[in-house]
């Protein structure tokens, strides 16, 4: 390939499959899998890779449909093939920190940005990320709690479903490969299947349009939010996010103020809590090995869409007779400042972690006990800890697809992880039965509590491990409404994904017509 044909060529195919595959062969699928012009496609025929050139504007929707697919049954990977210098040398793997007496460090090729007009996959991100941890690279606070933010709205789409889609095709090959072990066919799996249900390639499935959010909901919408308290890179009293931990585990604490998706109130509310902290005869609660110090740890906020705010302030424990010299002031400043604060709570926790465990005390100190939240028309009330989607606009328009695919009419609804009752009482009116199934005990009875505050009579809810709860109460309820009743699920299990023994209860009910599987870990949805 010539000089400069090679700065024409922007993308690295690589796959098993292509070896000794000839280039012609691999040009021709790659343009029929993404439906895109080959610019270019250079390959020598021993080689498992390709050089190949498409228009920059292609660049998306070709990773979209290559990367993650299958050819010959490999997987295919993309990624970005820029040009060599035009000295045709390899590019050096460090660079120096150039700053007088400061020690010369590597940072590796994958440390440095990505090239203008290239859109990186999330893993691409993903590993970036790492690259500059590894390299001593700081990214502020705003780089690590929106690593997106770089890119246009539109072009974060592109990544999200490209994710989704290469996490669909991943799991596409699983049953590939449980398939072949057992001797069995899977139909879904081959290219014909695909190309007759208008599947992407590699996908075992279909795949919808992404919806996106409104517009008008793309900053500020987080309904809830957690800031540290401690202190920042100058050694003041910071309420916002963490910057970098030390190897004493001291924590430097940066402002939350450039943080796009934190609500305008919070970023007062911080503000607010800074200088009560300030002013307070107790300290900042010191997080370094062997110190575990002082009271003030964590600030955590939950806002209504109509303002009304919930608020959590994590301690360590103090005399109770100290209590009110602690609590009164914090009232008093959040009350003065017109935040809409409706209710105020204190959590003890004396462990080394932030993360309290279950149980840690929590003590009502002002207002309402509950905060009120709207949602598809009816009202749900949630405490401090309750779980709750954090984007209320999204999660509408995510609870009314996944009422369209289930199509409950007539039907018994299982909501498998349910919360506080969200999405099963939200769709409780339009079927037969609601039958709720949590972890959490309290989480259980909000739930209850919220069918009755909306007036609902046609859902239970059951507390305890879906897996030990399912099939004994599935078997009941079916027996319960008939031989003929139709069974709808839906289920919303937390990151490491829906346990087997549940997964095997829904596919013993012969009653079960359809799954809805909401997931917050595409990689952990199979």
């Amino acid at each position: 390939v010539s000089r400069l044909e090679a700065v024409w060529t922007n993308l690295h195919v690589s796959s098993k499959a292509f070896v000794r595959t000839p280039a012609d062969k691999v040009q021709s699928w790659l343009a029929n899998t993404s439906g895109v012009g080959i610019r270019k496609c250079f390959k020598v025929k021993q080689w498992g890779y390709a050089f190949v050139a498409v228009l920059p504007g292609d660049c998306a929707a070709f990773r979209g449909a290559v990367d993650g697919a299958l050819f010959r049954g490999a997987s295919v990977e993309v990624k970005d093939g820029k040009a060599r210098d035009a000295n045709n040398r390899r590019p050096k793997d460090t660079e120096n920190v150039d700053q007088p007496g400061a020690k010369r460090r590597k940072v590796t090729t994958q440390a440095r940005e990505f090239p203008e007009g290239y859109v990186p996959t999330l893993k691409d991100i993903i590993d970036r990320e790492k690259a500059h941890k590894g390299a001593g690279v700081e990214r502020s606070v705003t780089q690590k709690s929106a690593p997106l933010l770089d890119w246009p709205y539109a072009t974060q789409l592109v990544m999200k479903e490209t994710y989704v889609k290469t996490a669909v095709r991943h799991f596409t090959k699983q049953a590939i490969a449980r398939g072949r072990d057992h001797g069995a066919s899977v139909p879904w799996t081959e290219p014909e299947w695909a190309l007759r249900h208008k599947a992407p390639s590699g996908c075992g499935c279909p795949l919808a349009p992404i919806i996106s959010t409104p517009e008008d909901s793309i900053t500020g919408y987080r309904n809830k939010c957690e800031f540290t308290i401690g202190h920042n890179a100058a050694g003041e009293v910071e309420v916002g996010f963490v910057l970098r931990v030390g190897g004493d585990l001291a924590q430097v604490i940066d402002s939350s103020q450039d943080i796009p998706h934190v609500p305008a109130a919070m970023k007062r509310l911080c503000g607010v809590v800074r200088d009560v902290v300030k002013a307070s005869p107790f300290e900042v609660f010191d997080r370094r090995r062997n110190a575990k110090t002082g009271v003030w740890r964590v600030v955590m906020a939950r806002q209504s869409p109509n303002g009304s705010m919930c608020v959590m302030l994590q301690v360590a424990s103090l005399p109770e007779e100290r209590r009110p010299e602690l609590v009164k002031p914090l009232v008093d400043a959040l009350l003065a400042a017109d935040l809409g604060v409706a209710s105020v709570y204190l959590q003890i926790n004396d462990a080394a972690s932030d993360a309290a465990q279950p149980g840690a005390p929590l003590i009502h100190v002002h207002g309402a006990e509950r905060l009120v939240m709207p949602l598809m028309g009816l009202d749900f009330e949630i405490g401090p800890l309750s779980f709750f989607q954090t984007n209320h606009t999204t999660c509408e328009l995510l609870y009314k697809q996944a009422h369209e695919w289930l199509r409950p009419e007539r039907a018994l609804v299982l909501d498998v992880c349910c919360g506080v009752g969200t999405i099963g009482l939200c769709i409780a009116r339009r079927c037969r039965k609601v039958v709720g199934i949590e972890l959490v005990p309290e989480a259980c009875e909000s739930a209850r509590r919220n069918a009755a505050l909306n007036g609902i009579d046609n859902a239970s809810f059951h507390a305890g491990r879906a897996e030990d709860v399912l099939p004994a109460m599935l078997d009941a309820e079916v027996a319960a409404a008939g031989a003929d009743c139709e069974v709808v699920a839906v289920v919303d299990p937390p990151r490491p994904g829906l346990h087997k023994d549940v997964l095997q209860a829904l596919r013993d009910c012969q009653q079960l017509r359809r799954v809805v599987y909401i997931s917050c870990n595409p990689e952990s949805l199979a």
